[in-house]
């Protein structure tokens, strides 16, 4: 009697130097569903965990991505993003977090026409092209232009207030304020937190099936992050 082996997938990691990009990159090596992969970088990431005979790492321009390194994969996970300071005005953020994310997205779908491809990607909570205000408004553009590139699943993480595993190397005020009482006892009961790690984990179950959908695109609020990812 023979035995199916399981499924596996070759896949694509879009901000793996961020603080959730860094927690999914161990993630996805130490799981056995993915052959291959591939972090697109702008520069090379210390690596020394498990199963590094699959991992590639590719630098990349951003404001000039060619098709070929999206070719031969069918996942990409996508941590991507910054911040209107980090960026030096709304414009750069915008192109940086919205337009380089979809700007991915549209050469993955073309690179791979007749794979069926998955696209996870971290938005934010309260996320809505119609916003006013620009983070959730960019955010929920970027939603909004996935869903329309036609993968056959794209799935979006919307956590809330991210606590990170380490001090990130740029200062953010307002994080810098918040972290002292988000990473308390209160932001932990009140769901106003989400450990990077848990969306980590949160991404990697949905992922590999953990969460059985019909749809071609799902929405995870925090609540649904915290239970996939604890």
């Amino acid at each position: 009697m023979s035995v199916t082996q399981p499924q596996t997938h070759t896949a694509i990691i879009m901000g793996a130097t961020g603080a959730c990009g860094k927690a999914l990159v161990r993630e996805v090596m130490t799981s056995s569903s993915y052959s291959k992969v591939t972090l697109l970088l702008r520069k090379e990431l210390p690596y020394d965990g498990v199963n590094k005979e699959k991992l590639v790492q590719k630098i990349v321009d951003f404001e000039k991505l060619d098709e070929s390194v999206f070719q031969g994969h069918d996942t990409i996970f996508c941590t991507f993003g910054t911040t209107k300071a980090q960026a030096g005005s709304a414009e750069a953020f915008q192109r940086i977090d919205r337009d380089y994310v979809l700007a991915a997205a549209k050469l993955f779908r073309s690179a791979n026409p007749s794979t069926p491809l998955h696209f996870l990607y971290v938005s934010s909570g309260g996320a809505s092209s119609s916003s006013w205000m620009l983070y959730p408004k960019t955010k929920g553009e970027i939603e909004d232009g996935l869903k329309a590139v036609g993968f056959e699943k794209v799935s979006i993480f919307r956590p809330a207030f991210l606590i990170t595993e380490e001090k990130r190397n740029q200062s953010r005020l307002a994080e810098d304020l918040l972290h002292p009482v988000m990473n308390s006892w209160f932001g932990r009961a009140t769901g106003f937190t989400t450990p990077v790690g848990a969306v980590a984990k949160a991404m990697r179950e949905v992922a590999n099936g953990a969460v059985g959908t019909e749809k071609s695109s799902q929405t995870y609020e925090n609540k649904e992050i915290l239970a996939l990812g604890a």
